[in-house]
């Protein structure tokens, strides 16, 4: 009897299982990601290729000084389903201060104060791919 009852159990687990992975994307939960970057020895520059599910976001915290020029450059590999009309980028930038550009268009800056800075990538509205790439560069002046 109690043999019976757990390999009913294991089956229930197994169906159940599967049933979750054929969710539709609404139903899917968030996927937020956050991520410290770290410049190899002699780099100045990274790119990031990733995905990046709808209503869900990628942090990128980097480390600038006072008087460096960053630049953060986000290129979409999908189209937009629909015609939005508006020109959001879906890269907002995070200040040491607090304070928050969102949707930046020109993603080139003089940094002016020492500290972590965050590069916040979301869609901006549902697209054909939610693949990205994400370039960080960071020069002395």
């Amino acid at each position: 009897m109690k043999r019976r009852s757990i390999i009913y159990g294991g089956v229930g687990f197994a169906i159940f299982s599967s049933a979750s992975l054929f969710l539709p994307v609404e139903a899917q939960e968030k996927r937020n990601l956050t991520r410290r970057v770290r410049f190899p020895r002699g780099a100045s520059s990274m790119t990031f290729n990733n995905s990046v599910p709808l209503e869900s976001k990628h942090t990128y915290i980097f480390w600038a000084s006072s008087g460096q020029l960053v630049t953060a450059d986000l290129t979409w590999m999908g189209h937009p389903i629909e015609d939005q009309g508006q020109g959001l980028s879906g890269l907002s930038l995070v200040f040491p201060d607090g304070s928050i550009v969102q949707d930046i268009q020109n993603s080139n800056f003089d940094t002016t104060s020492t500290g972590d800075y965050k590069a916040i990538i979301a869609q901006p509205y549902r697209q054909t791919s939610s693949r990205y790439t994400f370039t960080l560069t960071i020069k002395n002046k």
